[in-house]
């Protein structure tokens, strides 16, 4: 009798680790779904910055210059 209560405790157990299992990789998805619209949102340009324009040799000069 004795052994009978270790296994349903046992069982018990299982089960309730087992549906913890499920909520976390439910969670989980429910996340990543969320992460991932929230990303669709941003544009590209947003998220990398632009290259800077090259300046010609006399613009340089120019800017030297001028002290900018």
């Amino acid at each position: 009798m004795m052994e009978k209560k270790q296994v349903s405790k046992l069982e018990k157990e299982l089960d309730w680790y087992k549906n913890e299992i499920e909520k976390d990789k439910q969670e989980l998805e429910r996340d990543k779904n969320d992460f991932a619209n929230y990303i669709q949102k941003f544009n590209r340009q947003d998220l990398i910055p632009k290259k800077p324009k090259k300046l010609t040799l006399w613009q340089k000069i120019k800017k030297s210059l001028m002290g900018y």
